[in-house]
């Protein structure tokens, strides 16, 4: 465990010492039609509608091609060489399956998520060919199927996001979301909790993962946004630990962003950005902090439900796709100015995702830098008076301890303030922010400080 942790430090798309990155690729519908449209990352000249795909799709990059997750009523992936822009295979992930995502183990190795079904695709990405599969029906809710979702590699663990939604009640979210690992070397489940008999998987806090997943360096720690029910503020952007394969709650609520999450694009705990759509369904582009747990300010708000996709390149720019259809465009943002660049860029069709010449949803591996901060076991567990949790920082600086049921409901403040390096212990007298003891059950208790954030699980008893 002790290597594989020294080994997960970043994501491939993390920003080198110099820009690497070239081309923009957009894939662009009108919901009737698709096309792959390219834009020079130097010049922002844009080559439109240089391959037809599906209007359903999705793009990962990898080993220099552009693979197409052509989705819902094509059920396939296309492959595109970006020199050419050609096709230069196309292969089915079976009748009606509806793919979601591909996550590359090598370049004759990959997994498909499936929508319609309850068993993740292998296939051999050269060729086409399938290789197998791997059951996930046992994290399936009353309707049988798992909706299975975004994927993200970790050095040899896959993390795929399990949305668990009603089908026969208009998709709705059903009593909780997870996050399935596989161990891509033994192609298995692993067991995110040997407590509990079977194969469990990671229990997330919100419900509905719908962004993609992102990697924040200084903390190894991944995050994805859940959605929840549309509508409602029940949601937000979650962290979770990919070591010890447990959720750490919420980076940032979506009550504190202001609307349903709908993308996120991280750029560090201090000034990251999302897409979320407010209570009349028009999306708008934020910047945010982990660190505060708040949204710093709204960049771009077009008006109307029209921002689909955001995506940082290794230059400081965030690129972010409008597909109003009456005015559609690519949008160029400074990082972390928050100023505009340039847009609207013509794609041809509306644009609805974007992504580079570099290395799609994968955690490479590369010496640690700073160490991370550490939050001790709760001690007693379970507890019936009152408990303690140390935590060690590296630096001094802020932090805030506080208690949270596992909906992710704020119980009761514990510490805020100046915390100085070293350890540190702090005590929650298991009493609600009205003075009242709080019933048994399971709840979480949440740091959060400069360097990140840690969340640990505790029992509460009468």
């Amino acid at each position: 465990m002790t290597r594989w942790l020294a080994m997960v430090c970043v994501l491939a798309t993390a920003a080198p010492a110099a820009a690497a990155e070239t081309r923009a690729f957009v894939l662009t519908t009108d919901f009737s039609t698709g096309a792959l449209s390219v834009a020079d990352l130097g010049t922002r000249v844009v080559a439109k509608d240089v391959e037809s795909v599906h209007s359903d799709a999705v793009e990962r990059w990898y080993g220099g091609l552009l693979y197409v997750v052509n989705r819902f009523g094509q059920d396939n992936i296309q492959v595109i060489d970006p020199q050419s822009n050609a096709t230069v295979r196309q292969f089915s992930t079976g009748n009606g399956s509806n793919p979601q995502d591909i996550c590359f183990l090598s370049a004759t190795k990959a997994y498909v998520t499936r929508y319609e079904l309850g068993d993740l695709l292998i296939v051999n990405p050269a060729t086409g060919g399938t290789l197998g599969v791997i059951s996930l029906a046992a994290f399936a809710d009353a309707d049988g199927i798992p909706e299975m979702a975004r994927m993200v590699r970790v050095e040899n663990r896959v993390f795929v996001a399990i949305q668990r939604l009603d089908r026969n009640g208009g998709y709705q979210p059903t009593d909780k979301s997870v996050v399935a690992v596989i161990d891509a070397g033994a192609d298995t489940v692993l067991d995110a909790d040997p407590l509990i008999a079977g194969k469990q998987a990671i229990t997330l806090a919100g419900k509905n993962p719908y962004t993609t997943f992102a990697f924040d360096r200084p903390t190894s720690r991944l995050l994805i946004g859940c959605a929840g029910a549309y509508g409602a503020l029940d949601g937000g952007i979650e962290y979770l630990d990919p070591v010890g394969l447990e959720s750490l709650g919420y980076a940032i609520t979506e009550a504190a962003l202001g609307g349903d999450i709908g993308d996120l694009a991280w750029n560090g705990a201090a000034h990251s950005y999302a897409i979320v759509s407010d209570s009349g369904f028009n999306t708008l582009l934020v910047s945010w902090s982990a660190i505060t747990g708040q949204k710093l300010a709204t960049v771009f708000a077009p008006g109307g439900f029209v921002l689909n996709d955001c995506e940082l390149n290794d230059r400081g720019e965030l690129y972010v796709c409008d597909s109003d259809l009456f005015s559609p465009g690519l949008f160029v943002f400074d990082v972390p100015e928050d100023t505009l660049l340039a847009g609207p860029l013509d794609c041809g069709l509306p644009p609805y995702q974007v992504t580079f010449d570099a290395t799609s949803e994968q955690v490479l591996a590369v010496t640690p830098g700073e160490p991370s901060p550490a939050l001790s076991s709760a001690w007693p567990n379970p507890a019936r008076g009152v408990l303690r949790l140390s935590l060690d920082l590296s630096r001094a600086g802020p932090v805030e301890v506080a208690a949270f049921d596992l909906a992710g409901r704020r119980v009761r403040g514990i510490a805020a303030g100046e915390a100085a390096a070293g350890s540190t212990t702090f005590v929650w007298d298991l009493r609600d922010a009205a003075g009242r003891k709080v019933a048994a059950g399971l709840y979480l208790v949440r740091a959060r400080t400069p360097q990140g954030t840690l969340v640990r699980r505790v029992a509460v008893v009468d």
